[in-house]
């Protein structure tokens, strides 16, 4: 059932979601998490959008169809990426307590967007490429800066409203990425670690030497745990358990490891970022000249997770030039 804003829906007993706007962003929203403190309790709020105006209008809203006061109120950040913490030190300057994953925060604080830019350079992406992703990398453009938060660990609790919060670090969309899970309802906040109508973007990271076997791994973990409420960061859920949507993006990695191979033993000494262009993408555009930069930036950095993968497991074999430059064969 809705309430006063037409963003906000009661999912269940002291339980909301808030649909904010991404605004020229193929993610289309965010879903962000609500849960009303019971008298004398303090509230919590999952994730926060891009620092853009629209995003914190529709979390302002929420604040106000609730009756939240942000003084009474924690913001729980389920990863480092923009989209999820982008308002964060706007909420904190309104008076909200910020609760972030040790390891993630530790990324926000360490800035390694340089690493990664040269090593996407290395693998062949063109400079002027590049310039143009970083021109308008909503990622950079719409980031919340370093902030100060409360650091938690996997296997700690945040209690609110009924719920008991176990958190769980499921590393691989980002180092550290974490999902909140309740016993008691078998709901699982689930980030982008586990989406349903789209595929989480498993890229690669200097933090983590193989970020999609981390995020395998992760989804085994979490596999675990029995769910009957599944909430994700983005999109809807539609008819597909929890279980069942593991099992797809298992199957999914397993056919893109399979697909990269191929490619590499098809044309031998190929760079990452030509790689790239001929793996199959669900994008409308009519070829990879014709990719965004953003969506080449995406494409690429998905396109190293795998062929890491690949490289450590030794089914391919990396080359390292003189001048720095990387192929696979």
């Amino acid at each position: 059932c809705s309430i006063d804003s037409a963003m906000t829906e009661q999912l269940g007993d002291s339980l909301y979601t808030v649909r904010v706007p991404l605004p020229d962003n193929p993610l289309k929203w965010l879903n962000t998490y609500i849960i009303t403190g019971r008298k004398g309790e303090r509230s919590l709020l999952v994730d926060t959008g891009f620092k853009r105006p629209e995003c914190l209008e529709a979390l302002l809203d929420a604040f106000d169809s609730l009756g939240l006061d942000p003084h009474e109120t924690d913001v729980f950040l389920t990863h480092v990426h923009s989209d999820h913490t982008g308002n964060a030190p706007e909420l904190q300057r309104l008076g909200c307590r910020l609760i972030m994953g040790k390891t993630d925060h530790r990324v926000l604080l360490n800035d390694t967007w340089d690493i990664r830019k040269q090593r996407v350079l290395s693998e062949g992406m063109p400079k002027k490429v590049m310039d143009l992703v970083f021109e308008h990398n909503p990622a950079v453009k719409y980031a919340p800066g370093a902030f100060d938060a409360q650091e938690v660990e996997g296997g700690s609790f945040l209690t609110y409203g009924g719920y008991r919060f176990e958190l769980i670090e499921t590393p691989g969309h980002t180092p550290g990425h974490m999902c909140l899970y309740d016993a008691g309802s078998e709901t699982m906040l689930s980030g982008d670690h586990v989406l349903f109508d789209i595929t989480p973007n498993i890229c690669f990271w200097s933090e983590m030497p193989d970020a999609l076997g981390a995020y395998l791994d992760s989804l085994s973990r979490i596999e675990e745990y029995s769910v009957r409420s599944a909430l994700p960061g983005h999109r809807n859920v539609g008819s597909k358990t929890f279980a069942e949507r593991i099992d797809e993006l298992r199957q999914h990695h397993a056919q893109r490891l399979d697909e990269a191979e191929r490619v590499v033993h098809d044309f031998p000494g190929i760079n990452a970022y030509d790689l790239a262009g001929k793996m199959t993408w669900r994008i409308r555009a009519r070829g990879w000249d014709d990719f965004p930069p953003g969506q080449k930036w995406f494409a690429a950095g998905e396109t190293l997770a795998h062929l890491d993968y690949l490289v450590l497991r030794g089914r391919i074999e990396r080359l390292c030039s003189e001048d720095g430059t990387v192929t696979y064969k």
